[in-house]
Protein backbone atom coordinates (compact mmCIF):
# COMPACT_ATOMS: atom_id res chain seq x y z
CA UNK A 1 0.00 0.00 0.00
CA UNK A 2 1.68 3.35 -0.94
CA UNK A 3 1.80 5.76 1.90
CA UNK A 4 1.09 9.77 -0.60
CA UNK A 5 1.46 11.61 3.12
CA UNK A 6 5.43 9.99 3.67
CA UNK A 7 6.45 12.68 1.00
CA UNK A 8 4.82 15.53 3.06
CA UNK A 9 5.81 14.22 5.60
CA UNK A 10 9.82 14.16 4.59
CA UNK A 11 9.40 17.58 3.13
CA UNK A 12 7.69 18.86 6.03
CA UNK A 13 10.52 17.48 8.15
CA UNK A 14 13.17 19.30 6.05
CA UNK A 15 11.27 22.43 6.30
CA UNK A 16 11.73 22.38 10.20
CA UNK A 17 15.36 21.86 9.87
CA UNK A 18 15.63 25.02 7.68
CA UNK A 19 13.71 27.08 10.37
CA UNK A 20 15.92 25.49 13.26
CA UNK A 21 19.11 26.88 10.94
CA UNK A 22 16.99 30.22 9.72
CA UNK A 23 16.55 30.41 13.67
CA UNK A 24 20.12 29.85 14.59
CA UNK A 25 21.00 32.80 12.20
CA UNK A 26 19.25 35.30 13.57
CA UNK A 27 20.74 34.40 17.09
CA UNK A 28 18.29 31.99 18.72
CA UNK A 29 18.90 29.06 20.67
CA UNK A 30 16.63 25.93 19.69
CA UNK A 31 15.84 24.54 23.20
CA UNK A 32 13.25 22.40 22.16
CA UNK A 33 11.45 20.89 18.78
CA UNK A 34 8.16 18.96 18.27
CA UNK A 35 7.32 19.72 22.15
CA UNK A 36 4.09 18.81 23.52
CA UNK A 37 2.71 21.80 25.60
CA UNK A 38 0.90 20.28 28.79
CA UNK A 39 -2.26 21.25 29.72
CA UNK A 40 -2.96 22.98 26.51
CA UNK A 41 -3.13 19.75 24.11
CA UNK A 42 -0.71 21.16 21.46
CA UNK A 43 2.63 20.84 20.01
CA UNK A 44 4.57 23.39 18.70
CA UNK A 45 7.70 22.70 16.03
CA UNK A 46 10.31 24.67 18.07
CA UNK A 47 10.84 26.43 21.23
CA UNK A 48 13.76 29.33 20.82
CA UNK A 49 15.70 31.37 23.14
CA UNK A 50 16.94 34.47 21.80
CA UNK A 51 17.99 37.92 24.85
CA UNK A 52 15.81 35.92 27.65
CA UNK A 53 12.82 35.89 25.33
CA UNK A 54 11.41 32.48 24.84
CA UNK A 55 9.64 31.86 21.16
CA UNK A 56 7.30 29.28 20.87
CA UNK A 57 6.82 28.45 16.90
CA UNK A 58 5.07 26.58 13.92
CA UNK A 59 7.30 25.40 10.68
CA UNK A 60 4.35 24.86 7.77
CA UNK A 61 5.92 24.28 4.64
CA UNK A 62 7.37 22.14 2.00
CA UNK A 63 8.26 21.66 -1.42
CA UNK A 64 5.89 22.89 -3.78
CA UNK A 65 5.24 21.04 -7.40
CA UNK A 66 1.94 19.30 -8.58
CA UNK A 67 -1.04 20.02 -7.32
CA UNK A 68 0.78 20.66 -3.79
CA UNK A 69 -0.12 24.05 -2.25
CA UNK A 70 2.46 24.35 0.53
CA UNK A 71 2.97 26.66 3.60
CA UNK A 72 0.57 29.48 3.92
CA UNK A 73 -1.52 28.29 0.53
CA UNK A 74 -2.87 25.62 2.17
CA UNK A 75 -6.07 26.96 4.66
CA UNK A 76 -5.64 24.21 6.94
CA UNK A 77 -1.79 24.82 7.21
CA UNK A 78 -2.89 28.48 7.93
CA UNK A 79 -5.81 27.20 10.37
CA UNK A 80 -4.07 24.72 12.21
CA UNK A 81 -0.84 27.26 13.19
CA UNK A 82 -3.10 29.41 14.19
CA UNK A 83 -5.51 28.04 16.62
CA UNK A 84 -2.30 26.38 18.41
CA UNK A 85 -1.46 30.14 19.01
CA UNK A 86 -4.80 30.92 20.20
CA UNK A 87 -4.68 28.45 22.85
CA UNK A 88 -1.11 29.21 23.72
CA UNK A 89 -1.97 32.75 24.11
CA UNK A 90 -5.11 31.64 26.21
CA UNK A 91 -3.12 30.28 28.49
CA UNK A 92 0.15 32.27 28.34
CA UNK A 93 -0.91 35.43 26.89
CA UNK A 94 2.31 36.83 27.19
CA UNK A 95 4.01 33.65 25.30
CA UNK A 96 5.63 34.74 22.16
CA UNK A 97 4.24 32.89 19.16
CA UNK A 98 5.83 33.10 15.12
CA UNK A 99 4.79 30.84 12.09
CA UNK A 100 7.15 30.58 9.51
CA UNK A 101 5.61 29.42 5.86
CA UNK A 102 7.42 28.08 3.02
CA UNK A 103 5.10 30.41 0.92
CA UNK A 104 2.81 33.06 1.02
CA UNK A 105 -0.94 32.69 0.94
CA UNK A 106 -2.33 34.34 -2.65
CA UNK A 107 -3.34 37.95 -1.65
CA UNK A 108 -6.88 38.28 -0.41
CA UNK A 109 -7.69 34.84 -0.22
CA UNK A 110 -9.16 33.17 3.06
CA UNK A 111 -5.48 32.41 4.22
CA UNK A 112 -4.33 35.68 3.88
CA UNK A 113 -7.13 37.07 6.19
CA UNK A 114 -6.87 34.88 8.88
CA UNK A 115 -3.30 35.92 8.96
CA UNK A 116 -4.03 39.04 8.92
CA UNK A 117 -6.97 38.79 11.31
CA UNK A 118 -4.55 36.31 13.66
CA UNK A 119 -1.91 39.12 13.93
CA UNK A 120 -4.38 41.96 14.72
CA UNK A 121 -6.10 40.02 17.37
CA UNK A 122 -2.51 38.72 18.91
CA UNK A 123 -2.51 35.01 18.35
CA UNK A 124 0.40 35.24 16.91
CA UNK A 125 2.99 37.35 16.88
CA UNK A 126 4.91 37.56 13.68
CA UNK A 127 4.62 35.44 10.69
CA UNK A 128 7.98 34.41 8.74
CA UNK A 129 8.23 33.48 4.96
CA UNK A 130 11.10 31.12 3.87
CA UNK A 131 9.98 30.75 0.54
CA UNK A 132 11.22 27.12 -1.54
Amino acid sequence: MTNFQSESKKSGDEFELIVEENLKSLGYEVTGTNVKLNDIGVNVDYIAERDGVIEYGEAKGGNPGGKKRPGAQRTDNVKKAICNGALLKAVNPNARYVIYFSARPKEGNSSDEMIKTALSAGYVDEVRYIEL
